[in-house]
């Protein structure tokens, strides 16, 4: 319901089920925080879960909006053998795993920004943050993070920097915010723990379907530069690829934000 805990002898099962540790919190600094600590100090996997987050990111460092027990704070720590050069599908595996999950759910319209938004008719609905460290070999530990917008008054929506909106703005039917948690957490894990890159080329179909701006002309900013251009999916190793009247482009995560040029 809205305003209330989590239900966490709900969420701590299903966690449990995964095998994996868990924190829950009030509040929290940043769950992707909790997760890396927690791998610090333990070496374990593990699930962190917070009502509200008073440092909480999205990329490129900007602030997260995070009212308290009205939304989901959440972040999954992994421990995962993947080359280096194909972490940035990451954001896309668990990107499609939430959107599935909710679609089944809530709504039939949610799609993903690449790389990491999930989108309602253009308008933001969450996003993901992966941080990682080194385990061995080519292991990593990941930290999966992602928030959804659930229960959101217009005033919070106004507060956030572009246009958003939250599950209970679109659903037709009630959302039980402990619910909405665990079907995401099964998803993740299963979704990232069941990833092999061999695979990606269906990964990559797959993209194609959520795609909110595939085959439309977008904007790309990268700094102070912006580049018009096709959408026109993204490559093997997860970087956008945009046609544009000098050629086609490759573009990674970690450097541009993505717009649609008519929206």
């Amino acid at each position: 319901m809205k305003g209330e805990p989590i239900n966490v002898e709900l969420v701590g099962g299903k966690v449990a089920q995964q095998g994996l540790d868990w924190r829950y919190s009030l509040e929290t600094g940043s769950t992707n925080f909790d997760v890396l600590d927690h791998y610090s100090e333990f070496g374990r996997e593990v699930i962190a879960v917070s009502e509200s987050q008073s440092l909480g990111r999205g990329r490129r460092g900007r602030e997260w909006h995070s009212p308290f027990a009205r939304n989901i704070y959440c972040s999954i720590g992994l421990v995962k053998a993947l080359p280096a050069k194909n972490q940035g599908l990451l954001s896309i595996v668990t990107g499609l795993a939430l959107c599935k999950t909710l679609r089944q759910k809530v709504t039939p319209k949610i799609s993903l920004k690449w790389p990491n938004d999930l989108l309602v008719e253009g308008r933001k609905l969450g996003g993901i943050l992966i941080e990682s460290q080194p385990h061995k070999a080519e292991s990593f530990f990941f930290a999966i993070g992602f928030g959804l917008n659930v229960f959101m008054t217009d005033e919070d929506l106004a507060a956030i920097a572009q246009p958003a909106t939250s599950l209970d703005q679109i659903s037709t039917q009630p959302i039980d915010r402990s619910e909405v948690l665990t079907a995401a957490i099964d998803a993740v894990v299963r979704a990232v723990r069941d990833f092999d890159p061999l695979q990606s080329p269906d990964l990559i179909a797959e993209f194609e379907v959520f795609d909110a701006f595939h085959g439309e002309e977008v904007e790309v900013v990268s700094g102070q530069e912006r580049i018009h251009g096709i959408n026109r999916g993204i490559t093997a190793d997860g970087q956008l690829k945009l046609e544009t009247e000098q050629g086609l482009q490759l573009h990674s995560a970690a450097e541009i934000s993505l717009w649609a040029k008519s929206r």
